[in-house]
């Protein structure tokens, strides 16, 4: 189907294109307004009304409303300065923060009016749509690779929708340009590629919205995974991250502190938490990348270690024992003893439920408490023991 076949009143083009970065303005605001957490939201919908403003005075002067001076030159700037509030409150939105570099895009739509203004090339139809279109791109292309870069630390599904949708209008917007540049080479005219963008624009605000609704739903999950206290996995998590059948070689080591109800009393509450979250935090450091540790609650922690033989895993259980004889918790400037016992249990010869390895670490904690503590003892079958 050939585009070029097809007639698309300007006004027409011009009115949606309005509309759309107006709709996407009052969506990016009512988003904010709900949302907990909505950084560049403001922002964006900012430069969306400055974009919409573009819209209705190049809508005005097509009517002869407006003089030509003031309508292009409003157009222009307002273009200029919608685009790069665009990239400002893209990238705040992407990353959740603000940089003040970032408002640097400002001084360069700045300085484009400024030499407008100096030179009256806003005059000219085809150079004033290259230069504002030129400024598109750049911001539209950067904001495309931010949300894509970003999606490394955010795993959302939607980055990836989302910063193909804005690619695909800065695309749009260099074609305008080429278009507007080299007229009998270009493939689309600019009528037919800005109203190709305003389907672009719509979307660019559903996705958005999606973005920050996965986002609170992703803090959510993560919240109820969390132990508060300390900042690892909790109950919940773990069992989540246990597979139904434990494999060859798979390893749980269930740990306890030593004697913490004592710490509590001796030393305050403060001091216990304070406690915790240091043993949490040497814990996690000196875990494997592929293991798995939490809170289980109290002073209760478990790490699940795939792969890991009887050997490995009691190799690794007598390292942390030694570890924590090592971590230094002072209240008041005494330093606050603290010692750990762990249960070893592998499923090392025949699978196990997750259950069932949990009950024979728990069973090998209660020997290394009952042998005095500060060791760790790797479970053994009652058969074994008895022969």
């Amino acid at each position: 189907m050939n585009l070029q076949a097809f007639q698309l009143d300007l006004a027409t083009v011009l009115l949606l294109h309005q509309c759309s970065f107006f709709v996407g303005a009052l969506c990016f605001v009512y988003t904010r307004l709900q949302s907990r957490r909505g950084e560049g939201l403001g922002t964006l919908a900012i430069g969306f009304l400055a974009l919409s403003m573009s819209s209705t005075l190049a809508g005005l002067g097509d009517r002869s409303v407006l003089s030509r001076e003031i309508w292009t030159f409003g157009t222009f700037a307002c273009g200029l300065a919608g685009y790069a509030l665009f990239w400002i409150g893209m990238r705040t939105l992407s990353s959740g923060r603000s940089r003040r570099l970032d408002w640097m895009a400002l001084l360069l739509a700045a300085t484009l009016i400024v030499v407008a203004v100096r030179t009256g090339f806003y005059l000219d139809d085809s150079l004033r749509g290259a230069v504002s279109n030129s400024m598109s791109f750049l911001s539209l292309a950067a904001s495309a690779a931010t949300v894509m870069h970003d999606r490394r630390p955010e795993q959302l599904p939607v980055r990836v929708v989302l910063s193909v949708v804005i690619a695909l209008s800065s695309l749009l917007a260099l074609l305008i340009v080429f278009a507007l540049l080299t007229p009998d080479l270009s493939p689309m005219t600019p009528r037919w590629a800005f109203f190709v963008r305003i389907i672009c624009h719509f979307a660019i605000a559903l996705f958005v919205i999606i973005l920050v609704k996965e986002r609170a739903e992703a803090e959510l999950r993560h919240a109820a995974d969390t132990d508060i206290l300390t900042g690892v996995g909790n109950r919940r998590w773990f069992t989540s991250k246990m597979p139904r059948v434990m494999k060859a070689d798979d390893a749980l080591l269930l740990m306890d502190l030593d004697l913490f109800k004592q710490v509590n009393d001796r030393f305050g509450h403060d001091t216990g938490d304070q406690v915790l979250v240091s043993f949490a935090e040497a814990i996690g450091r000196n875990l494997r990348v592929d293991g798995s540790f939490a809170r289980l609650g109290g002073e209760e922690f478990a790490a699940y270690l795939p792969k890991t033989s009887a050997a490995e895993a009691m190799a690794a259980a007598e390292r942390l024992v030694a570890l924590v004889r090592t971590l230094e918790v002072e209240s008041n400037g005494e330093r606050v003893p603290l010692t750990v016992s762990i249960g070893v249990a592998t499923s090392e010869d025949t699978d196990h439920s997750w259950s069932e390895l949990l009950k024979m670490a728990d069973a090998a904690l209660y020997v290394a408490k009952d042998t005095g503590r500060n060791r760790a003892v790797l479970y053994e079958a009652p058969d074994k023991v008895a022969a």
